[in-house]
């Protein structure tokens, strides 16, 4: 051995070899989903409710009105405006029941520039999950996504399951941006 190099530290060694151990181990184990919640999961405010199976799409064109058809064709949108925010709320319908809602801040350029409505916030319930709230602040109902959302546009997403179905949270920095719910495949 060369006496500029020093010997190896056989310690330090170990230690990597028994991290990269435990990496490939919890790597190569399943993914199992967090146990489903025993109640629905709504996306609500004081104006309107959305619940997944329940919600009727001519119950919200009476309240709201007709939808933009954004981000495809078959979704109703509106544009929400909360604490000087401007936030799109999109919802779509299988046979006139709702099977997917989401409300969040509209990202890039594609958005459509809808006039927002003072329709209040909106929050999922359990928990009274907005917009804007710390991440941390989430109860452990609400897990670390599996198999959920790419992160290409959120680096942080957290699940919530419910009987017909599941609910993200999604963000960046730390913070809320947007509010999922979705029928059970």
């Amino acid at each position: 051995m060369s006496e500029d190099r020093p010997a190896p530290d056989f310690a330090m060694v170990r230690a990597v070899e028994i991290l990269a151990s435990i990496a490939t181990r919890s790597r190569s184990a399943a993914i199992v989903p967090p146990p489903p919640i025993d109640r629905p999961v709504i996306l609500f405010n004081e104006m309107r409710s959305f619940e997944i199976g329940k919600t009727k799409r001519s119950e919200v064109d009476h309240d709201l009105g007709s939808g933009f058809p954004y981000p495809a064709k078959g979704w109703s949108t509106y544009a929400v405006r909360f604490g000087g925010t401007r936030r799109l709320l999109s919802a779509i319908y299988r046979h006139d029941v709702l099977t997917g809602v989401e409300f969040y801040l509209p990202k890039g350029d594609g958005a459509p520039a809808l006039s927002p409505r003072d329709w209040g916030d909106f929050r999922l319930i359990p928990g009274e999950v907005s917009i804007g709230m710390s991440l941390s602040a989430l109860d452990e109902r609400y897990t670390p996504a599996v198999g959920g959302p790419a992160q290409l546009v959120y680096a942080q997403a957290y699940e919530i399951r419910f009987p017909g179905g599941l609910g993200y949270v999604m963000g960046n920095n730390g913070q809320a941006e947007r509010l999922v719910l979705y029928a059970a495949a």
